[in-house]
């Protein structure tokens, strides 16, 4: 009975830490992680709604990210691990991700006029 209480409790002192996988050897910083994800998002992005932009232009995503961060798929894959094993600071890098999107989204959307919009409501016929 005593070894298995020291087992339990062995095992949950090591899932206390806030990181379950092991550090990379090239550990890539938290803004630049945000920088990855977010040129991943829009690359997914690119390819799910006009992958021909893609095609036509000879870019291959995965290629694209290893070579502009200067990673390969192991470090990208042991960065992601390692980042994900504390969802705490995984769920404030992808808000960070989603802030830029939404950004992003606003900056490329057409602004409306609200001088015109006023204007129109006003010389509107009115309804009997």
């Amino acid at each position: 009975m005593k070894k298995l209480l020291l087992i339990v409790l062995s095992v949950f002192v090591m899932s206390c830490d806030s990181h379950t996988a092991p550090k990379p050897e090239r550990l890539l910083g938290k803004d630049e992680m945000v920088d990855v994800l977010y040129d991943i998002a829009l690359l997914q992005s690119i390819n799910s709604f006009q992958p021909a932009v893609l095609d036509t232009n000879n870019v291959n995503a995965h290629t694209y990210i290893y070579k502009k961060y200067k990673i390969d798929s192991i470090t990208f894959a042991q960065n992601h691990t390692y980042y994900a094993s504390d969802i705490e600071d995984y769920e404030k890098i992808e808000k960070k991700v989603s802030d830029r999107i939404q950004q992003q989204r606003d900056a490329l959307s057409p602004k409306k006029d609200s001088t015109t919009v006023n204007k129109a409501a006003t010389s509107a016929p009115a309804q009997p």
